[in-house]
């Protein structure tokens, strides 16, 4: 099978490098090679483009050219962001919920060893966070920050950044919120958040480069010390190719993410009309306007997430789980048995995240694939299906 005939719906895990950001940073691969510390005209000219790119971004989004650091992704996004802030200020109460990122749990969980106390606030069955928990909990003098993602990778659930937002405001607490998944997807605005956390490749950007975007007024402590680099928070010769096409990427992205909504949440729902006849399907991710319109969660009762990803590959569709390898076991979603699903179900959750070039001729095509690889493994294992279809979420 050629790559051209891979029907990649994956989109949530990464995207292909867009061939407009490719080719902006092709000079810096090559010719244009100077480290922008040194004053030479070699030095010079990369650091204009590191600044020229910073603008872009910077009008992409709607932000402070000063507010702006480069990172090399979203984990190291969310750790400076995170990290940042607690090793700048003394131990108190951070609250965040159980369906963030491991790249935001893990930190949390580190500074819980130096002092911190983490609280999660309650989500309900389709993963929006419960504002009412959550504006009481921030009644506690003691909570210093709170970290709520926009948008949930797996499931879809966007926030109510503004309503959180407020709330964080009323109780001046610093609001990070992971934006990995948001940025290119839906619209954005940072001014809601003091920190937000961007990584490039999930909108058609290079791998291996993100930013944080620090409100006017947020102390951050570097993770990174060395060199003055990004105003000192982040030390380290940058990485001028992968900023530069971040930003085109970025632009890009931002100018088409009203196409991009309406052209993937009709294939979003196109692709589940189909699966949604399958019997003993349950949807986890949700089809309103409050979840990212790209991404659908089901499982198959009786098939194995594995299993049907495998089978899927063969067949030449790229999809991936919603479970994590731990020791060599397959570990349930955290995010689905926060939302209430058990864990024998949560093993079999699949997601399909869509892209900008998806089609309803690669959906029903996709979608073909999935019914026959379904009925095929559940005819291996001699499981019958219920006839109904039940799903969580809204």
């Amino acid at each position: 099978m050629h790559d051209r005939d891979i029907i990649y719906l994956d989109a949530n895990a990464t995207t292909p490098l867009r061939s407009e950001a490719l080719a902006a940073m092709m000079p810096f691969l090559h010719a244009a090679y100077g480290n922008p510390s040194s004053v030479h005209r070699l030095g010079s000219a990369a650091r204009v483009a590191i600044e020229d790119a910073r603008a872009v971004v910077v009008r992409a989004l709607g932000a402070e050219r000063s507010e702006v650091v480069f990172t090399s992704g979203g984990t190291e996004a969310n750790h400076l962001a995170l990290l940042g802030l607690a090793f700048s200020r003394a131990p108190a109460v951070i609250v965040t919920t159980p369906i963030e990122h491991s790249s935001v749990l893990r930190p949390l969980e580190f500074l819980r060893q130096l002092g911190w106390e983490i609280r999660y606030a309650r989500v309900f069955a389709d993963g929006t966070l419960d504002l009412e928990q959550f504006e009481e909990l921030l009644r506690d003098d003691r909570v210093r920050v709170a970290s709520i993602g926009w948008a949930n990778n797996e499931i879809g659930t966007i926030q109510p950044m503004a309503e959180i937002s407020r709330i964080c405001r009323v109780r001046q607490v610093v609001l990070h919120s992971d934006a990995v998944q948001a940025v290119g997807k839906i619209p954005v605005d940072p001014a809601l958040a003091d920190l937000l956390s961007i990584s490039a490749h999930k909108f058609g950007g290079p791998k291996g480069v993100g930013c944080v975007v620090v409100r006017k007024g947020v102390e951050l402590a570097p993770l990174l010390r060395g060199g003055s680099q990004e105003r000192g928070l982040r030390a380290g010769t940058e990485n001028v190719a992968g900023i530069v096409g971040m930003a085109r990427a970025l632009a890009l992205a931002t100018r088409e993410v009203d196409a991009f909504v309406q052209s993937t949440r009709r294939c979003r729902d196109r692709l589940w009309a189909q699966l949604a006849e399958v019997p003993g399907v349950r949807r986890f991710s949700g089809l309103g306007d409050q979840s990212l319109p790209n991404t659908l969660m089901v499982a198959f009762e009786g098939v194995n997430a594995d299993a049907l990803i495998a089978a899927l590959d063969l067949s030449g569709v790229c999809v991936s789980a919603g479970s994590a390898c731990a020791a060599g076991a397959a570990e349930p979603s955290h995010v689905l048995l926060a939302t209430g699903v058990p864990a024998d179900l949560a093993r079999n959750a699949v997601r399909f995240s869509l892209g900008r070039d998806i089609s309803e001729a690669l959906i029903d095509a996709a979608a073909e694939r999935v019914v026959r690889a379904v009925h095929r493994l559940r005819d291996e294992v001699g499981q019958p299906a219920t006839e109904h279809e039940t799903w969580l979420g809204s």
